[in-house]
């Protein structure tokens, strides 16, 4: 590729904190790809676990890589600083928990000048370091599991709402703004929420699959989607347009069965609808996974992303309720 005025045609972010165990294989997908004409800033969120270290060493020798430091350690604040910093024509916001292939870049640019879109993406491919992780990812891209967030569950292309790992034409973001900084979580979905809002157009492609990275155990899968869950009312509070029904789904979900648990105490036929989520839970987890101690585990991943996330959302809508209370005082 050539030079844009002796700038590089790319800029990609990449917001890490403690990511040691997945920074190397990240960081040798990138430093592989076949787009040479790029710049890469990477912004550590203060990691404790020798990330810093380790992308500090590796980069010391590398024209065109920059380590930064956000001391505010969220996504939204490192990607906002970093961006003031770039010059690419295009830009590239990634994460340190995936594996990108070599022509991820290549494929994304030809992709944005040959189509009338402007943000693209594509699916990501779920994979597990460890026994549990497999076991959580196969539940993570079952619709049972994660509803309708296409880029888990499909691969053809399609125009959506979302993707991760997104690449933007600078002229979008330059029109819409960056992430919003009040978001510690779906701050990828609220900026291209509001990308969509504004006319802009997002396609999933096939040809810029992605590998990622799932939690390997319970408790952090059940803080991510709780987290996910928390967050989400404020996105479609700011892109009231974005909302969805299969948004309120896990929330509704959860208040119907602890209103079914409370009524059995009046009649045992109200156990009636948690006996049969029960029953849809067993069926999806003996029908993705392969074996018996895996089917059983999969039985308690998914509800864990169903009530983590129902849990959250309601705790976010209570939240939102609490902040405008305090502002009409």
């Amino acid at each position: 590729d050539k030079m844009l005025n002796g700038r590089p045609l790319l800029s990609i972010i990449i917001p890490v904190y403690n990511e040691i165990k997945f920074i190397e294989a990240v960081f040798d997908s990138i430093l592989k790809s076949d787009f040479i004409n790029k710049e890469v800033f990477f912004v550590d969120g203060m990691s404790n676990d020798g990330t810093y270290e380790w992308l500090k060493f590796s980069i010391k020798d590398l024209p065109n890589y920059f380590l930064f430091r956000n001391q505010n350690r969220y996504v939204s604040y490192g990607f906002n600083m970093v961006y003031k910093k770039t010059k690419g024509k295009y830009i590239c916001r990634l994460d340190g928990h995936s594996i990108y292939p070599p022509k991820y870049f290549t494929n994304a640019i030809k992709l944005l000048k040959n189509n009338n879109v402007h943000v693209v993406g594509g699916p990501a491919l779920h994979v597990g370091k460890t026994r549990k992780g497999k076991i959580i990812a196969k539940c993570m891209t079952s619709p049972f599991g994660v509803g309708m967030s296409y880029f888990r569950i499909g691969s053809k292309e399609k125009n959506v709402d979302t993707v991760p790992f997104p690449i933007y034409k600078r002229l979008v973001l330059d029109h819409v703004g960056t992430y919003d900084e009040e978001l510690i979580r779906n701050q990828d979905d609220e900026l291209n929420y509001r990308c969509i809002s504004m006319g802009y157009k997002i396609l999933m492609h096939p040809d810029l699959k992605t590998k990622y990275f799932v939690r390997g155990k319970l408790r952090d899968l059940w803080v991510q989607y709780f987290q996910y869950g928390l967050f989400k009312p404020l996105v479609l509070k700011k892109v009231p347009k974005s909302g969805r029904f299969h948004h309120f789904i896990p929330s509704l979900f959860l208040l119907s069965n602890l209103i079914f648990l409370f009524l059995t105490y009046f009649n045992w036929i109200f156990i009636a609808p948690l006996f049969v989520y029960l029953i849809l839970v067993i069926i999806f987890s003996f029908y993705i996974q392969k074996s018996l101690l895996d089917s059983i585990y999969s039985i308690f991943v998914f509800p864990c992303l169903h009530f983590s996330y129902g849990l959250g959302f309601l705790f976010g809508i209570k939240k939102l309720k609490n902040e405008d209370q305090r502002k009409n005082k």
